[in-house]
């Protein structure tokens, strides 16, 4: 026996099946239903509205043709008509009656005369005669209602006097409104079919239109199912429209490359670490299995390379703790900062690095927006890497300088020293993690200049090479004097930081 399980309202497939497709078709067929229904129902609010104003209007239309038959004179000037009977005659075989209209003339409460030709004859109906009798006002035009086969017929009922005569003369003019409203409601009836119609027609295109106009979001669906942290290269298809889909859909192929640049660099950073951090540990290892226990000297040496590539490994996990620090938020916060006093403070800790022929060139007297301990990080750390690929008893000069740049003044702060140099194709390089220009040279963890960009990044700056091989190097960070937050100073408002920011050579 099998069993089945309802879906549930939180199933995703079941919400799927309830798609922006169908929403934005079933959103488009209401509102046009209730456009039409609201059209129809005012359109035919307002023509049966008309409709019972001509009724009206056609049978006081009657009566006044009567009045002007009655009025009629000879050419002497007496009455055309002296009695009601010539009167009545006259008025009712000549009239024409519209469609759907009767006429009857009656001369003491008799039938008498009615036009040759008409739709319907009033006095082949005994109870509207008695009906129209009992309406009858001496002296006035009466309206009735009355059913005639099931049909309501609207009337007015005129009386007729002839000034001489005795004879009680009754003039009727009646309207079949019910079969002119049976023709309306036909009408009614046509146009709700033909907007039914309308609507299956308008639903099937809109179905086929919508579904054009979405596929680039089932695309991105299917790439959001396509998409694993394995496999980053899928791609949406872009459509030739430039409309907003488009420009969706271009957004979210750049987010996918970032996020697979993100994930490539992570990948890497994992393998460079893991890479660093197993080779002291290999070292240490290999040191203390291959040690003596019983031999003295041989451990002295043992525990001095375990405590030196413990040292080693400890820079890589500070540094590598730094460089995760600089992506939060606030890593660096400038304040005003006066360059002058700043560039001396920094000259006095880097010439204690190592034995170097220390040069403080430039120490412009200007504030800037700046974090002094990043600022003062950074440069110790190309202090210290100058130090690293230079030999002894050279020079090493040290500036700080203001420079008026495209965007507004900016403060250039140097270390050059004449030491080996860094050919072209490494200079980008250089900024990588992990990375070394002479892998011969110890003590650095190939994280320095990374932390220096980032540092010159959070400043919104960049950090700018000028070397050669053989020649030395010059590193430069480079950032605006005033920050974009800045809300101090002499009145002048801060020029802008530039607008990139990033690495040059």
């Amino acid at each position: 026996m099998t069993t089945s399980r309802a879906r549930s309202p939180e199933d995703p497939s079941a919400r799927r099946a309830w798609t922006v497709r169908i929403r934005v078709l079933t959103t488009m067929l209401t509102f046009m239903a209730i456009g039409l229904a609201a059209t129809g129902v005012l359109t035919y609010v307002v023509q049966f509205r008309v409709l019972e104003d001509r009724v009206t209007g056609e049978l006081n239309q009657e009566i006044s043709e009567l009045s002007q038959v009655a009025d009629t004179r000879e050419e002497d000037g007496a009455f055309a008509h002296t009695s009601v009977d010539s009167l009545l005659a006259t008025a009712t075989i000549s009239a024409v009656p519209s469609d759907n209209e009767s006429v009857l003339a009656l001369i003491d409460d008799e039938p008498r005369y009615k036009p040759q030709v008409q739709d319907f004859d009033l006095s082949t109906y005994p109870h509207v005669v008695e009906a129209v009798i009992a309406a009858h006002e001496q002296g006035r035009t009466v309206p009735l209602t009355v059913e005639i086969e099931g049909r309501e017929v609207r009337m007015l009922v005129a009386s007729v006097n002839v000034a001489g005569d005795q004879s009680q003369g009754i003039f009727v003019v009646a309207n079949d409104i019910s079969t002119l409203r049976r023709d309306l409601w036909r009408s009614a009836a046509t146009f709700t079919l033909l907007s039914v119609a309308a609507m299956l027609v308008a639903g099937w295109v809109g179905y086929l239109v919508i579904g054009r106009l979405l596929r680039p979001l089932e695309n991105l669906r299917a790439a959001t199912e396509e998409i694993t942290v394995e496999d980053l290269n899928y791609r949406v298809p872009v459509p030739e429209e430039k409309d907003d889909i488009a420009a969706l859909a271009e957004n979210f192929n750049r987010m996918l490359e970032r996020i697979q640049n993100g994930f490539s660099e992570q990948r890497r950073f994992m393998s460079d670490v893991g890479h660093e951090l197993r080779t002291p540990l290999t070292i240490v290892s290999g040191t203390l299995e291959m040690t003596d226990p019983d031999d003295p000297q041989e451990v002295r040496e043992s525990r001095d390379i375990a405590m030196d590539e413990l040292d080693r490994m400890s820079r890589i996990v500070g540094d590598l703790s730094e460089l995760a620090a600089s992506a939060r938020p606030h890593y660096v916060t400038p304040a005003p900062l006066d360059m002058a006093p700043f560039a001396r403070s920094v000259f006095a800790r880097i010439e204690r690095i190592a034995e170097r022929d220390w040069i403080l060139e430039d120490a412009v007297d200007v504030v800037a927006d700046a974090d002094e301990q990043r600022l003062t990080q950074a440069v110790v750390q190309l202090a210290a890497n100058a130090v690293r690929y230079s030999e002894e008893g050279t020079r090493i000069r040290f500036g700080v300088t203001r420079v008026l740049g495209a965007a507004g003044p900016e403060i250039h702060v140097s270390v050059a020293d004449e030491g080996m140099g860094i050919a072209p194709e490494d200079q980008r390089r250089i900024f990588e993690r992990f990375t070394r220009v002479d892998p011969a040279r110890t003590g650095g963890s190939g994280l320095g200049l990374p932390i220096v960009l980032a540092i010159a990044e959070g400043h919104g700056g960049v950090v700018r090479l000028l070397s050669a091989p053989g020649r030395g190097s010059t590193f430069t960070l480079v950032f605006p004097q005033f920050t974009m937050d800045n809300e101090s100073g002499a009145g002048d408002d801060p020029p802008e930081a530039p607008a990139t920011t990033g690495r040059k050579s």
